[in-house]
């Protein structure tokens, strides 16, 4: 290939026409804040109800303020960004008030631990160095900080209970641990399994505020939607149908984020392949990507009894209301589809070992819980982000290609 053509590729991959708008694909993006925030007014009220001591103390020239709230729901509901929006327009009103909010989000999957998440917020911050410092000197940088600022610091931590227990512990203690009584307030956010299980019977006592994130009604979905892609899409890249084809896509599965993240990829699709329009086959093509654990490439490396493991799960889960099974019960779903597809069971023993890969590989998710009268803890099993009808269906259609090949 010669230069020039090289060149022309080049020039064309960054310049050619696109389906979406100028910095529209970044109106589709996990990070992304938008303006409006629809059908989610009664949850902002609540967060900023818990703030309002911070207001009308100050007013009355008292010092110090801080709040712990939690906010819990399944995944795509709106909990991150509902609570990325409001503080940031608490910050802003602060900012008016002539209140010193530093405010900060933390996803714990990227960030695991109490130290780096206080390293990150010192050096993004303050400028702080403190790599090397333990936890207390962390600490206790932050604490003279805001103390010699007169300064609040409003701390969001997702998926909270990625952390280890004692760090939960130590950002719910940290005020009066440090004599920084009135100074940091957090937002929590979990999903109820996590919250029920792990979180609530430690940190309840020091929680003001739970408030539950339900899924959004059709109607509400498709509202959303619609306002989403006319931030991201031309005019004429997105029929009505195809609004509606993805609409129903997230309800079934309950998750707003699936049709975001659709549309997404069916944009990326549709300027890969230079059209001016998004197609439905690119839609059903953008639907099977949004579940990356369910790739069909890692379907093919379970191995039969895995595959077997993670079906018990998923049928288990299926069930409404349900969030979490035992082992004991997948155990026995484990046994029945073994016996439905003909193939004799293995030991719990090595069902266990199934239950690691497909924890390892991200299908499978894990809490555990003390049992009253028991030693020790007790797991229960989840499953993220994939709907469990989703994986049985996908499970159940490479076993039955599985089974015809042998």
């Amino acid at each position: 290939m010669n230069d020039r053509k090289s060149v022309d590729i080049i020039q064309d991959a960054l310049f050619s026409t696109s389906v979406f708008k100028e910095g529209g694909e970044r109106t589709l993006h996990q990070s992304y804040i938008p303006e409006i925030l629809k059908f989610r007014e009664d949850n902002i009220r609540r967060i900023t109800q818990n703030f309002r001591p911070l207001f009308l103390t100050r007013n009355r020239g008292v010092e110090g303020f801080s709040t712990n709230i939690a906010l819990t729901g399944p995944a795509g509901v709106g909990k991150t960004v509902t609570a990325r929006y409001t503080i940031e327009h608490l910050h802003t009103m602060a900012e008016r008030h002539h209140i010193k909010l530093y405010t900060d989000y933390k996803n714990c999957w990227t960030t695991r631990t109490k130290t780096s998440i206080l390293r990150s917020f010192l050096r993004d911050r303050f400028g702080v160095a403190s790599r090397g410092f333990s936890d207390e000197e962390s600490t206790d940088i932050l604490i003279r900080r805001l103390n010699s600022e007169q300064a609040y610091l409003g701390l969001i931590l997702d998926e909270v209970s990625v952390l280890p227990q004692k760090d939960i512990r130590g950002f719910i203690h940290l005020p009066e641990e440090f004599g920084a009584e009135h100074r940091i307030s957090l937002i929590m956010i979990s999903r109820p399994t996590e919250w029920k299980v792990t979180l609530s019977s430690m940190v309840s006592q020091r929680i003001a505020d739970v408030i539950q994130f339900q899924p959004y009604k059709l109607e509400e979905t498709r509202k959303i939607l619609d306002y989403r892609a006319q931030l991201a899409f031309k005019a004429t890249a997105l029929s009505e149908d195809l609004l509606e084809m993805v609409a129903e896509i997230s309800d079934q599965t309950k998750n707003l984020r699936h049709g975001i993240e659709i549309f997404y990829r069916a944009g990326r699709a549709a300027d890969q392949l230079k059209l001016n329009e998004i197609t439905p086959e690119i839609i059903r093509r953008a639907k099977n990507d949004v579940f990356p654990e369910m790739r069909a490439d890692i379907l093919e490396e379970l191995k039969t009894h895995e595959l077997f493991t993670a079906l018990s799960i998923a049928r288990r889960l299926h069930h409404k209301g349900i969030t979490a099974t035992t082992i004991e019960h997948s155990f026995k779903n484990y046994r029945i589809i073994c016996e439905e597809w003909g193939v004799q069971p293995n030991g719990e023993a090595a069902f266990r070992n199934y239950l690691s890969t497909l924890e390892n590989i991200g299908i499978l998710g894990k809490v555990t819980k003390g049992v009253k009268g028991r030693k020790g803890v007790r797991a229960r099993l989840t499953i993220h982000d994939v709907p469990a009808a989703v994986l049985i269906e996908r499970i159940e259609v490479f076993l039955s290609k599985r089974f015809q090949k042998t």
